[in-house]
């Protein structure tokens, strides 16, 4: 409708109204209309009267009203024609007189029965004075705005305590209609629930609830009871950490509370929002009193032991676990690769695992031979100890075939992105124990230019990550500092520290557990020299640390096996 031509007398008979009854003129040439703001009624014909006409008009015209079309649902320009309209229920939502009349929503009536809502008027406020109007149209849930509905209140601010105990925000006006209905008639005692809405729905939710928080801040605890929809969802989660600390969030067997009212589930609506509904924790922040079962499925988890000849680390760590890194440690040629290889055969014949093994100084010739000379308790990578083709291959066979042990081809260091894509694939493929031999080569390239450090710390972040998501254990070997003058060398037998380890403080903080080899390959006694102390520098599990008992290297099976501390091991070379 265009502008206000006049104002006239009603042609309602049951109205009469000398003030309420405007008459438009048509727009686009389509003829003058009319609206009553006391009846409700729209006209088509502005100046009929029954079979009479208005004063000073000379044209009779029809008696009956005719349908409204579109134009009158965008006929209202101002606040002040809001109001004219009347506070009704909302019979096909479930929406009492009652519920409407606290919140101040009017409904526009069809002219043709004078009772058919053919759209809903919802005020908008600020500083709880009425600015404005969301007009919802009924027949394709299209709203506009009537008056100042820019950097408005939250719906209903205007008529809820400034502050109280609980506050609910839905996500749409219909929606705390219901919520508030529901609450308020099924309460023993006399209470105004103080039930709001976001005025311009879940996009714009944060920005709304921003704006809003002198209301918000007076109140003990915020109940979010937004759709149940995707949108609905994330505005929750947006809007949950803006509030975070005391702010619920209630979930809903149906889209929304109104449909909850609708579908006759309003007391399950009720106890969703009062007893139900759940504290925001952001991500990762738990309530431990919820924590039973994943207190049990740790303390479930199993123990892998180490090799019957290494019992002493078992007895210190009882095994390794799903989800941690085991790091290795030792001077130069103290036995890290037998002792490797001796852990990857041990859990090849007594798990079902699959392994995989990046070893990037030795190759893969190399490991294959390492692992076959276990299987066959002889040292067929010498040149004089001989094993016929068909022992060779049938001991390949035995180990390699069943698809179990994966080797990876490459020598020297790379770069993040590469290293984690393997990793990647390894544990996307079902492998449960990596053995990654070693750090320090990895990030060899980067020590001429100071970056070490700062990238093993990255490194070790992101794989302490892995291991956790993924529950997968990996073997690292990572190499010591030189040792100073005022200390005997790693080769000669020192006992490293968890202080020894090379390139950061991070490999020792995020290891599960150390385990440090020494042997002093320059004693005089072969025995000796041949003999390795298992050391447990770290165990996050159990905490027990020291001498874990010693390996002797078998010269004729290369294994190694299970010895007593020599006479005179500790003899320093003179």
């Amino acid at each position: 409708m265009g502008k206000v031509l006049e104002s006239n007398v009603c042609p309602n008979p049951d109205c009469g109204s000398r003030s309420g009854y405007k008459i438009y003129e048509g727009e686009n040439g389509s003829g003058d209309n009319a609206h009553c703001f006391s009846c409700g009624k729209y006209f088509h014909d502005p100046y009929q009267r029954g079979s009479n006409t208005v004063e000073g008009s000379n044209t009779e015209h029809k008696k009956t009203p005719t349908v409204r079309g579109p134009s009158h649902v965008l006929s209202i320009s101002s606040t002040d024609e809001c109001l004219h309209h009347p506070v009704r229920e909302l019979s096909g939502r479930g929406i009492s007189h009652a519920s409407c009349e606290r919140y101040g929503v009017r409904v526009g009536l069809d002219s043709r029965d004078g009772s058919t809502p053919i759209f809903h008027l919802y005020p908008m406020s600020k500083n709880r004075d009425i600015t404005g109007f969301k007009q919802r149209v009924c027949s394709d849930k299209s709203f506009r705005s009537i008056g100042d509905c820019k950097n408005v209140e939250l719906f209903g601010a205007n008529v809820v305590n400034p502050t109280g105990k609980k506050l609910f925000i839905t996500e749409g006006e219909l929606d705390a209609l219901s919520l508030y209905q529901v609450l308020k008639e099924q309460s023993n005692i006399s209470w105004e629930p103080s039930v709001v809405s976001l005025p311009h729905g879940s996009s714009s939710a944060v920005r709304s609830i921003s704006e809003n928080m002198d209301l918000i801040d007076g109140y003990d605890e915020i109940v979010l009871c937004f759709d149940q929809d995707s949108p609905g969802k994330q505005a929750t989660q947006e809007v949950c950490k803006v509030l975070a600390g005391k702010v619920f969030v209630a979930k809903f067997t149906e889209k929304d509370p109104n449909e909850m009212l609708v579908k006759g589930k309003g007391t399950d609506l009720k106890w969703a929002v009062l007893t139900n509904a759940k504290k925001y924790q952001p991500d990762g922040i738990l309530d431990a009193g919820d924590c039973w079962s994943r207190y049990k499925d740790s303390n479930n988890s199993v123990c892998h032991p180490y090799p019957s000849t290494m019992s002493g680390l078992t007895e210190k760590t009882y095994g390794c676990r799903p989800g941690s890194i085991i790091t290795v440690t030792s001077g130069s040629g103290c036995g890290k690769t037998q002792f490797l290889r001796e852990l990857k055969y041990h859990y090849y014949q007594t798990t079902d695992f699959k392994i995989a093994d990046i070893a990037l100084e030795e190759d893969v010739g190399d490991t294959i031979g390492g692992m076959l000379s276990l299987h066959l308790n002889k040292r067929i990578t010498l040149p004089d100890v001989k094993v016929t083709p068909e022992v060779e291959k049938q001991a390949f066979d035995e180990i390699f075939s069943s698809g179990r042990f994966t080797l990876y081809d490459f020598f020297g260091g790379m770069d993040d992105d590469t290293l984690f894509s393997k990793l990647r694939y390894f544990t996307s493929t079902g492998h449960n124990i990596i053995f990654l031999d070693h750090l320090s080569i990895i990030v060899s390239e980067f020590a001429s230019d100071g970056g070490e450090r700062e990238r093993i710390d990255t490194i070790m972040t992101k794989l302490a990550k892995l291991v956790k998501e993924t529950g997968v254990i990996i073997f690292l070997v990572v190499h010591l500092k030189k040792s100073d003058s005022s200390r005997r060398s790693f080769e000669e037998g020192a006992t490293p520290t968890l202080d020894d380890l090379r390139g950061s403080a991070s490999i020792k903080q995020l290891s599960w557990d150390v385990i440090g080899l020494s042997r002093n390959q320059q004693h005089p006694d072969i025995h000796c020299a041949n003999t390795t102390e298992l050391t447990v520098l770290k165990c996050r599990f159990t905490g027990r640390t020291g001498s874990a008992g010693f390996l002797k290297f078998d010269e004729t099976t290369g294994r190694m096996l299970s010895t007593i501390e020599p006479a005179n091991y500790r003899q320093i070379k003179k």
